[in-house]
């Protein structure tokens, strides 16, 4: 490891225990920084950049410390092995370190931080991927403006951490540092999405593989590669830098992950996320293709084993990538035999919702090419909650198990053994689509496609959000226009539900639209996911596409501000064209 000497302002060298305390600098990279080599040109301290340098080894002399630690010039980047060693090292240098000074050169030193419209709630320190180890990993953090002033929010401090632990906060009484902490911890929980208790604590062993890729999720690298190799630290691996290989570095670090630990939350992206694009209706993989793809799973929690039974009777799962796909061993139960859908339950839960008694679930169909266990994900139903009651229902092909669960005392008496897993394959979509619909009377095989127009809502602002079931694609050459498949013997029935986000206060607006051969019908709803929506509004232990609760012809659908008055009215309904079907939209503004 190389240090900088804050005194004599040189880099020194030194190895596992020979190792003096040091400060460590996180900050973003301007457009010239003083490298390691740059050290050698006697002008490097004339450079703009240098002002970070000089104002930490300041602070540092400061507090008493004697060496710091500055990734722009402690390792020699042309280097590729010193790099390579430098990044898998990274986060426990940071973890390591006495104190980590957070440089914001973009906040002046009059900024309320507290505010709303802050320049510490905008700080592109908060938009950078590195940072983000850098915010986890140290023992203490302590911001700094423009200027070198320490801004007036308070530090973090995590005890009982690293090899300095017990030393006392530097140049902070306890009691500034209680009166600070809750209201800091606070306000980088609304800027970051992390828990307090992890900003807190730093510790993350509590929180599975899909809640440490969300924190990432609205977070840039200069680097595409730089998206995976930023979080090796804080997923507890290790892996050669390959720079070149762009996405798939973040494959490679989800691969890296399901080697190393027991964790099948990484099948939870896409949790609350609407279709993207209507070109990618199919386009599904069995692992996410960026931190981005777990955006709303910044809470979940691992299934610890001593919880999984009686209440939540769930085995330990296994996973292993293969030539194949992602071998597999979780709990998978069908949902409906007619379109071949089926759910798998993840080891993960979401705490807060359904008053703790809720579940993760991944839609699965067959796939072609392969045996009865190979699946892929299904297309337009992501995964999503579903009560413990149901779900355990749903298992155990029982209607007494749903409501014996209204009486906890009586559900520990009744579910204790684990429930059974099954090893499958996942693999990218090539979905097995289901058998054609058969006439009565002449036993001709039928399947007809209806094209269901969207052109005017997407105008409008909305997007596909979801679809049920997965036997919807898009027309060819018509990116606006979607093919549903209907049978004409037994009607069959598409569920499609539409979000846009509200233009004057904060949410979306959602509507659902049910078609078949027969009926075209539209509702609000309150949630974006057609598969959930179906679920819960069926009374069955499984999907009931006649039973969802959309029983209107036309919809007004209404957007009031913050001061609760109307400003947009959305109307819509449908129109025939010749057998195909358009969603009519119309918005109008109030005045």
């Amino acid at each position: 490891m190389r240090l900088l000497q804050v005194h004599t302002r040189q880099l020194e060298e030194f190895n596992g225990q020979s190792t003096p305390p040091y400060a460590i600098l996180s900050h973003t990279w301007w457009e010239h920084e003083v490298t390691f080599h740059d050290f050698w040109n006697p002008d490097h301290e004339s450079w703009e950049s240098y002002s970070k340098i000089e104002g930490c080894c300041q602070q540092a002399a400061k507090d008493g410390l004697h060496y710091v630690w500055i990734d722009t010039c402690c390792i020699d980047k042309s280097s590729s092995a010193e790099l390579s060693e430098g990044i898998n090292s990274m986060f426990q240098w940071y973890k390591n370190s006495i104190i980590c000074y957070v440089y914001l050169s973009d906040v002046s030193t009059y900024d309320d931080p507290f505010s709303i419209s802050s320049e510490f709630r905008s700080s592109r320190w908060f938009t950078r991927g590195w940072t983000l180890q850098e915010l986890l990993a140290p023992t203490e953090l302590v911001f700094f403006d423009i200027t070198w002033n320490e801004i007036n929010i308070g530090r973090i401090h995590r005890y009982s951490r690293g090899p300095w632990a017990g030393q006392n906060t530097i140049g902070v009484s306890n009691q500034e540092y209680y009166s600070n902490r809750l209201g800091l911890l606070s306000l980088l929980s609304d800027i970051t999405n992390i828990p307090k208790n992890v900003l807190d604590t730093g510790d993350v062993s509590q929180f599975c593989a899909a809640a440490r890729f969300a924190w990432a999720a609205d977070r840039k690298t200069t680097r595409l590669e730089d998206t995976a190799y930023s979080l090796l630290g804080l997923l507890e691996v290790n892996m050669p830098l390959l720079y070149g290989e762009g996405r798939k570095a973040f494959i490679r670090l989800q691969e890296e992950v399901i080697k190393s630990r027991d964790d099948d939350s990484l099948l939870a992206w896409g949790y609350r996320l609407a279709l993207k694009a209507h070109a990618m209706l199919h386009a599904e993989c069995v692992l996410a293709q960026s931190p981005s793809d777990f955006k709303h799973c910044h809470s979940f929690q691992k299934l610890a084993i001593e919880e999984t039974s009686p209440d939540v009777p769930l085995t330990t799962t296994h996973s292993a990538m293969t030539n194949i796909g992602m071998q597999v061993a979780f709990p998978i139960r069908s949902i409906d035999s007619k379109n071949r859908v089926f759910i798998a339950i993840l080891r993960c839960f979401v705490p807060g919702t359904y008053n703790h008694r809720n579940h993760l679930v991944v839609p699965l169909v067959r796939t072609k090419g392969g045996d009865k266990h190979h699946y892929s994900r299904a297309p337009g139903s992501p995964p999503f909650l579903i009560r413990r009651e149901k779900l355990f229902s749903i298992i155990n092909s029982s209607k007494y198990l749903f409501c014996l669960s209204r009486v906890p005392s009586m559900w520990r008496l009744f579910v204790t053994a684990p429930i059974s897993t099954t090893p499958i394959y996942l693999r990218d979509s090539i979905m097995m689509p289901p058998a054609p619909l058969t006439w009565h009377k002449s036993r001709k095989m039928v399947c007809e496609t209806m094209g269901l127009y969207i052109d005017e809502v997407v105008s409008a602002g909305y997007e596909l959000s979801s679809f049920y079931p997965p036997w919807i694609t898009e027309r060819p050459a018509n990116g606006k226009c979607l093919d549903l498949r209907l049978g004409s013997s037994i009607p069959a029935r598409s569920i499609l539900v539409f979000s846009r986000p509200k233009e004057f206060s904060a949410g979306s607006l959602f509507f659902a639209i049910s078609i078949s051969p027969r009926s075209r019908q539209i509702a609000k709803v309150d949630q974006g996911l057609a598969l959930e929506y179906l679920m819960e509004q069926s009374r069955r232990l499984k999907v009931n596409m006649d039973r969802h609760g959309i029983d209107q012809d036309t919809l007004s659908l209404s957007e009031e501000d913050t001061n609760g008055q109307t400003r947009c009215i959305c109307f819509l309904g449908f129109e025939d064209m010749f057998g195909d079907v358009r969603i009519k939209c119309k918005v109008k503004y109030s005045t």
